[in-house]
């Protein structure tokens, strides 16, 4: 097993058309290394000159520390990590794959060097996070609301939901909100709602406002921003939309907001599901990731719409572990608050 390191071109060169979301993309790793401080190394694993594996990592020096990690902290980047490129359908060879691929990408970033901190979160396409296991990590899952559309129509997604929701959604289509489709200055905007209400809340949101901005110009016909308006005009709500490879991630927005007893966010959500089974520029979309299904509260709300909780892996080193610890107990006697999808890591 031989680790290169690839440019961005080779990179998405090697890139699979399916099985990998819209962050392993070059042009968000490329908008990811403009506003992250380390250094991106994307790796790849080869066997002679067939590709095996992906892995893109950031590398942060704070002496005496050196953080490897996949995605850095603050750019509300849900997962990175590996993505494998099986050459057989066997189980054992693909589990072998894993485990060669694994060992060789942790030695190319020194991951087991004193004083350097490793973490990791995956995609939810990374099922088998054994091989850190092995190699002495600790490895925790998330769950994620995740929704199938695949050969569904809009009213059998519908006639899916609690009964409330849809009692909610048909309201909706009575009342004076607009939702409409707008461009970077409504995901900057989406984006400041988000650092207001977590500071309200006590918490730390870190993504950049000019990151939000930078992310729904760059990423063209692959970020749709939606937004809901008043009868006068007046913001309400929005969503920022990504998707690539069949896969469309809620990636910000959804502050709470109601409108004459109703969830504004309940209508921007069945907009977006109404768009992807309808809308020609979204048929290849297979799924709606929903977001984060380990908070209690939200999970109870996002389950009414009927999507399934999906697992996927942080991975972190011994070293890392403490490290985050140390940095909760400092904020926590500072009183700030954490929010647990951004400040997993030291840097900030």
């Amino acid at each position: 097993m031989e680790i290169r390191r690839l440019s961005l071109d080779e990179w998405g060169d090697l890139l699979p058309d399916s099985g990998v979301g819209p962050f392993h993309q070059p042009e968000m790793l490329a908008l990811i290394d403009e506003h992250e401080a380390g250094d991106m190394q994307l790796l790849g694993g080869f066997r002679g000159q067939q590709p095996v594996g992906l892995l893109p990592v950031f590398v942060r020096t704070m002496y005496p520390f050196r953080f490897v990690i996949s995605p850095p902290p603050g750019l509300a980047v849900p997962w990175l990590g590996p993505v494998l490129l099986p050459t057989s359908p066997k189980q054992r060879k693909r589990e072998k794959l894993n485990e060669q691929f694994t060992e060789a990408a942790l030695d190319a970033v020194d991951a087991g060097k004193f004083r350097t901190l490793f973490g990791i979160v995956g995609s939810p396409k990374y099922g088998d996070p054994r091989p850190y296991l092995w190699s002495d990590h600790n490895v925790e899952p998330r769950f994620n609301h995740v929704l199938e559309l695949a050969d569904r129509d809009a009213e059998s997604v519908l006639q899916s939901f609690t009964r409330d929701l849809r009692k909610e959604i048909r309201k909706g289509d009575e009342l004076a909100v607009a939702i409409t489709t707008e461009g970077a200055a409504a995901a900057e905007r989406i984006c400041g709602e988000l650092k207001d209400r977590h500071a309200a809340q006590g918490l730390a949101y870190p993504t950049p406002r000019s990151f939000a901005r930078s992310v729904a110009t760059r990423l063209g016909d692959n970020a749709k921003v939606y937004v809901a308006r008043g009868p006068d005009g007046e913001f309400l709500s929005g969503i920022t939309l990504l998707h690539a490879n069949g896969d469309a991630i809620f990636w910000q927005g959804g502050t709470k907001a109601n409108y004459e007893g109703v969830s504004v966010n309940s209508l921007l959500h069945w907009e977006i599901l109404t768009d992807i089974l309808e809308d020609p520029d979204l048929e290849s979309v297979e799924r709606y990731h929903f977001g984060n299904a380990l908070n209690r509260r939200i999970s109870r709300y996002k389950s009414k719409f009927n999507g399934e909780p999906v697992v996927n892996y942080e991975i972190k080193s011994d070293l890392m572990v403490l490290a985050r610890k140390a940095h909760t107990a400092r904020n926590e006697l500072a009183g700030k608050g954490i929010d647990d999808v951004t400040d997993w890591a030291l840097p900030t």
